[in-house]
């Protein structure tokens, strides 16, 4: 079974135990009034035509800066911010505007980069292992590296205060940049660490998505580029898109209006089913600190795409096989969890099953 076919699978199983699937526990949230969400904008920006041709740069633009400025403590301008459709627009806009230089990442890796990165051409250098960070020190000049710093798909991990004081280190000598990939940055359990552009916003692509603290539909993320790159991430973004719906950025301009633009405080629910889901995954080996994933290690090299179909199939356990996101052979002993949707009691039956059926 190849992977487009498994993904797809995946995506439309409607499994009991579904550990597969990186999507938000919308049931967690605040329901969202789409209607009061745009009246809200408007009143607020009334000579805005939503539906008309809008600048490339995005509608909401000042408000990104203002959520940067709330969430972050880094206050800039409208001249470092774009807004895209999802921060997978962003990867690619990066991946274009990097062509022909090499573009890094951390194996295990998140598939949408390395597929932007096959389009354009670009080589990728992989890094590998705990010392990622003495690989990131030999990399070409004007290399682009993209990683999460915060609880990355499909890892979960979170790099250290230490390791990110190093890397925009090794950025400034090295001549590189990094694009941060912040999806998941809001669903921390314990201290939050600084954001990787606030350290140094003119060497850091900083991207958060929308799709995971409010609604994947909504196709919505805010950039903060280094102003040497804006406008030309600006020009690409015109040839490839135009602009985002202005509809879209409405909700999600109402929205931040409301929440005072703080971007996690509606998320109390979820961190609570994490917490109890960690503690869960912690007392069967599993390993996770925030965000949406977690990995197991099954002590057996047996998870490939036709062990986790069988596992769906006679079992009704959705996982993803590690080596889905990886070149390395030897995480086939490892699968990817998706922690966020299923409750702490159904997460120990899957675990207690996936363990047996390894048997």
């Amino acid at each position: 079974m190849n992977r487009i076919h498994f993904l797809n699978r995946l995506a439309e199983t409607d499994a009991p135990f579904n550990l597969g699937a990186g999507v938000p526990p919308l049931d967690l949230y605040p329901a969202l009034d789409i209607n009061r969400l745009v009246r809200k904008f408007e009143a607020e920006h009334p000579q805005t035509s939503l539906l008309n041709y809008h600048a490339t740069e995005g509608l909401i633009r000042s408000l990104a800066v203002e959520a940067f400025a709330t969430n972050e403590g880094h206050r800039s301008s409208v001249d470092h911010v774009m807004i895209t459709n999802g921060v997978q627009e962003a990867i690619s806009l990066a991946a274009l505007h990097f062509q022909g230089q090499p573009i890094a990442c951390r194996d295990p890796y998140y598939p949408g980069l390395v597929d932007a990165v096959h389009m354009t051409g670009n080589r990728i250098e992989w890094l590998n292992g705990k010392h990622w960070l003495d690989q990131v020190a030999l990399l070409p000049e004007r290399s682009l590296l993209y990683l999460s710093a915060d609880f990355a798909n499909p890892t979960g991990e979170q790099i250290n205060l230490e390791e990110r004081h190093r890397l925009i280190e090794l950025a400034e000598k090295r001549d590189l940049y990094i694009f941060d990939d912040a999806t998941y940055r809001e669903f921390h359990l314990d201290e939050r660490l600084p954001a990787l552009f606030t350290l140094q916003p003119e060497r850091v692509i900083h991207a958060m998505s929308f799709s995971k603290i409010l609604a994947p539909g909504l196709r919505t993320a805010m950039v903060h580029l280094p102003l040497s790159i804006a406008a030309d991430f600006g020009k690409l973004k015109a040839n490839m898109s135009l602009n985002n719906s202005g509809l879209t950025q409405a909700v999600v301009g109402g929205w931040l209006h409301e929440q005072k633009f703080l971007l996690g405080s509606h998320l109390g629910l979820l961190k609570d089913r994490l917490r109890e889901n960690s503690a869960v995954l912690r007392s069967s080996g599993g390993v996770f600190s925030g965000g949406f994933f977690a990995q197991l290690d099954l002590g057996q090299p047996v998870a490939d795409f036709d062990w986790c179909a069988r596992l769906l199939e006679e079992k009704g356990v959705a996982v993803c096989p590690m080596s889905l996101f990886s070149e390395d052979p030897d995480v086939r002993n490892q699968v990817r969890l998706a922690v966020a949707k299923i409750s702490s009691a159904d997460l120990q039956r899957a675990l207690d099953i996936i363990l047996r059926f390894v048997q």
